[in-house]
């Protein structure tokens, strides 16, 4: 693909209660710090580094920082429609899309100021960006029917921007880099057709490497820290994908269900894969180059779907940043700060029915991808009335029995493990009816 170049100047709970054999397994659901509600009403991308957590909310013109624990540090305002956004290596910069102004602003992260505004052209309506090959990169509106990927000389005193002079996309594309390939640029198509490109940009121009269609509609991208694989969040698939950048080639899948719409990556490889709805879970957490989630997390509860883009690391993997919309209009942050413990999961079983004044037995397994310590016990309670503990075997199993009054024709048994420091609470429930 060629490009021509420009002056700048024109520019996130319990497991489900089974009524017939088998409890259903469940894992506590991770503890955010949270459901902090934040002063902006609409959102398109969460980003994070090693000082804020940045929101860009398009319906309100603005970008919204705040420190690690949530506090607002402030609400950067007047910024048309901002959308996509990439920050610099050093962290002193923060590039924001304004498709509505057809220009990138460029805000000092210090200060928390737009210092400057780089014109992309009549129409263009940037929104995906990346930084590659000492350039920005920006997915835009090329024509009425296509889309291209322009980029900026951002290290000119006066920055010029190239547009493409064949786009080849449907959509604005998602675009992704990461500094372990810092020459290599991750295009995805983002609405309806398939299509997915690798590009070296050593050159300052967009020299295709690699080329697929196996995966299209993209929600979110994400580059390895390596720069050699990329995830996508695709919501037509009950999973994301991970490709080999090298030639696209599908290395693996995560099963993380309904609906994917985010996924970030943290600078030790570690995954946070994003889902829309897929039951009890919203993001799960996977150890680099591992396809089973040790770890997974349920946003504070009630009506709130995760966002799309809407998952962010700190660098160093030690938080975790959600954002999600409960439906009343506002955007809430969720922050994980155990995420490196890994879920305890519990599977009960009983019989469906048991005869009244006679004792059901109960079993279980206590499991979690992270050993145990020795000598775990769990609790149970039945109908909120606690009974003894109950000790876990080697192997995680465990059982228990007990006869409940006559007139409590359905206990419900609620098992649960209290974690500990590797491991997050888990919980889990079965009901057992009582015949006379």
């Amino acid at each position: 693909m060629r490009i021509r170049r420009r002056a700048a100047g024109v520019v996130l709970l319990l497991a489900a209660a089974s009524f017939h054999l088998l409890g259903a397994p469940g894992t506590a659901a991770a503890q955010p710090q949270g459901g902090i509600v934040l002063p902006v009403r609409s959102h398109w991308q969460t980003l994070a580094d090693s000082r804020h957590v940045y929101i860009s909310a398009p319906g309100d013109d603005a970008v919204l920082a705040t420190d690690h624990d949530g506090q607002v540090v402030k609400k950067v305002e007047g910024l048309d429609g901002a959308r996509g956004m990439a920050e610099s290596a050093d962290e002193s910069t923060l590039y924001v899309a304004l498709p509505d102004a057809d220009a990138i602003s460029v805000i000092d992260t210090a200060t928390l100021t737009e210092t400057r505004r780089i014109s992309t052209g009549a129409d263009t309506e940037p929104e995906s960006l990346a930084l590659a090959g000492g350039r920005l990169f920006f997915g835009y509106q090329a024509t009425v029917f296509d889309a291209g990927i322009g980029s900026v000389a951002i290290a000119e005193a006066t920055p010029t921007v190239s547009l493409d002079d064949n786009p080849v996309w449907y959509g604005k594309p998602r675009l992704a880099s990461s500094p372990g390939a810092p020459d290599r640029l991750v295009a995805a198509e983002s609405q309806g057709a398939n299509g997915m490109r690798v590009y070296d940009v050593d050159t300052g121009t967009l020299q295709e490497t690699a080329y697929s269609e196996a995966v299209g509609d993209v929600e979110d991208v994400a580059v390895t820290p390596d720069g050699s694989s990329a995830i996508t969040a695709n919501g037509s698939n009950y999973y994301h994908q991970r490709w080999r950048l090298s030639d696209l080639t599908e290395e693996a899948q995560y099963n993380t269900g309904a609906y994917p719409n985010s996924v970030a990556v943290d600078s030790h490889g570690t995954v946070a894969a994003g889902i829309v709805a897929g039951g009890e879970w919203d993001v799960y957490v996977y150890r680099p180059g591992e396809t089973a989630a040790y770890r997974t997390v349920a946003l504070s509860p009630g009506y709130a779907d995760l966002l799309d883009r809407g998952v962010a690391w700190a660098p160093d993997g030690n938080r975790l940043f959600t954002t999600r919309f409960p439906y009343s209009g506002e955007v809430v942050l969720d922050i994980v700060t155990d995420v490196a413990k890994a879920s305890s999961t519990i599977t009960l079983s009983a019989p469906p029915t048991n005869p009244v004044g006679t004792p059901v037995t109960v079993t279980g397994h206590l499991t979690s991808l992270v050993p145990f310590p020795k000598h775990r016990t769990v609790t149970v309670t039945r109908n909120g009335v606690q009974l003894p503990d109950v000790k876990v075997g080697p192997d995680g199993t465990f059982s228990f029995r007990d006869t409940p009054p006559d007139w409590n024709t359905y206990p419900q048994y609620t098992v649960a493990y209290a974690g500990d420091a590797q491991h997050v609470p888990g919980t889990a429930t079965v009901m057992v009816e009582f015949v006379g």
